[in-house]
């Protein structure tokens, strides 16, 4: 009886019977990973959109798929013959996938070709994107989201996540802002309408069929501000930038730089593979996908999936491939939908009972604590201001898009092991308002089980 009254104390049921809710949609989910039972549900099997809890699907099918050390390769090749200081022939950057390929990896590149004597090219810059299909984003993506950093197009050839940083400066003694592109580069045009004035008001947009970036409204004067912008085809940008490396380091390229296959090439001269770029291992990129939600990451991951298992790296095969996991984990593939790796689609199906399985998959797997490390902790990536009361305890991954939030993860309480998943659809209210609940409910939660055994031991 005392159990019963404390449990009514501190009642998830109250919390959710809260006027916040009264036109959304939601599904709550808590599960004993020690006896194996729901501990707590509430339209549990309920399919919602997860937002960024989708990338436990993902993130959890590339560790099981490819393992915690898979790495990605970027090569460099030339094809031709090198006569004197000439390369008579072109220069192939070659794209194995790697969404961590930065500026520091072009400039090695560079270097290699200088260290080669080589001091003209007379032919052209090739970039090579076979690792992938061509398809840049996935389904269900807003239209509005494709200049913003955090919905860069997908390439299997990237370079500096596939951005460039917008940086504004509110001059003392100038009617316009400075405004300059970082790297600086001829592949992205700006146009400067940013005013000095006494407050912020900053617009920074990209069209989508072009690379010109227009920076308007105001800054304030003294104030700095760096904002990351997407380009459009990733690859080609890699490609013009290292030709301008190129001639910054006195290695004259004037040819065109332009796409070309290695599969089922017909060429005369075969390339030759003069360096390469190794990549971080996986769980690095899982790390930073779950705690910091990278985006670029996650459906880099999606179409490695599909390349490595299947052959072909679409975001379709990709789809398939994390089918294939939620098959293996118990879920029914038939009742959920899958858009994309990342969950920034709206078009993404998934109940929180399913988000349930593949937590308690990977909780009995030889990877649990690779996976369970790479989630955000209290004071920590995505979850840095939220459960302070939690530091040691809670090891979640939070999902937000408007009038969407969720929160999936492991929580250890009272020596036992629980897994939880929230999913809170079409709310009017704010989304602070919304993490107050979920915490609310894993607090209430907490103090429940801690008088449960206080009492079991009185």
């Amino acid at each position: 009886m005392i159990l019963l009254f404390l449990f009514r104390i501190f009642s998830i049921d109250s919390i959710l019977n809260c006027p916040e809710l009264e036109s959304a949609h939601y599904g709550i989910c808590i599960f004993s990973l020690d006896n194996d039972s729901f501990v707590y549900t509430r339209n549990a099997n309920k399919v919602l959109t997860p937002a960024s809890n989708m990338k436990l699907v993902t993130t959890a099918a590339g560790l099981y798929f490819l393992g915690a050390d898979f790495r990605y390769k970027t090569r460099l090749a030339i094809r031709g013959s090198i006569k004197g200081e000439k390369l008579a022939g072109d220069v192939l950057l070659v794209g194995g996938g790697d969404p961590l390929f930065g500026l520091n990896d072009i400039e090695q590149f560079v270097l290699k070709i200088k260290g080669m004597g080589i001091k003209k090219l007379n032919g052209d810059i090739i970039v090579i994107d076979d690792y992938f299909t061509f398809d840049r984003l996935p389904m269900g993506w807003s239209w509005h989201y494709l200049d913003a950093r955090y919905a860069p197009e997908i390439s299997g050839l990237s370079l500096n996540r596939n951005c460039v940083a917008v940086k504004i400066r509110g001059a003392n003694s100038s009617e316009y802002a400075e405004v300059n592109i970082f790297p600086k580069t001829d592949y992205v045009q700006l146009v400067n309408r940013m005013y000095v004035d006494e407050k912020d008001s900053i617009i920074i947009y990209r069209k989508p069929e072009a690379n010109v970036i227009y920076v308007e409204g105001k800054v304030k004067k003294g104030n700095a501000r760096d904002i990351d912008v997407a380009v459009k085809d990733p690859d080609l940008f890699a490609g013009v930038y290292f030709q301008e490396r190129l001639n910054a380091q006195g290695i004259e390229s004037s040819g065109r730089v332009k796409r070309g296959s290695l599969l089922n090439s017909q060429e005369e001269n075969p390339e030759i593979l003069i360096d390469s770029v190794i990549s971080k291992p996986l769980i690095e990129m899982i790390n930073e996908i779950n705690t910091e939600s990278e985006n670029l990451y996650a459906e880099v991951l999606l179409k490695t999936l599909g390349a490595e298992i299947y052959k072909e790296g679409s975001f379709n095969k990709g789809i398939q491939v994390l089918k294939d996991f939620l098959f293996i984990c118990g879920v029914d593939t038939d009742k959920i939908y899958i858009s994309d790796g990342s969950g920034l689609s709206r078009y993404n199906l998934i109940s929180p009972q399913d988000l349930i399985k593949v937590l308690k998959f990977m909780y009995h797997s030889p990877l649990y604590l690779i996976y369970y490390t790479s989630l955000a902790t209290p004071g920590k990536g995505t979850l840095e201001s939220r459960f302070n009361g939690f530091k040691d305890t809670l090891r979640a991954k939070t999902g937000a898009i408007n009038t969407i939030s969720a929160l999936s993860g492991y929580l250890r309480t009272g020596g036992n092991d629980y897994a939880f998943s929230f999913i809170f659809n079409n709310f009017t209210c704010s989304q602070k308002k919304i993490t107050k609940i979920q915490e609310k409910i894993l607090q209430s939660f907490s103090e429940y089980l801690k008088f449960k055994d206080k009492g079991a031991k009185n």
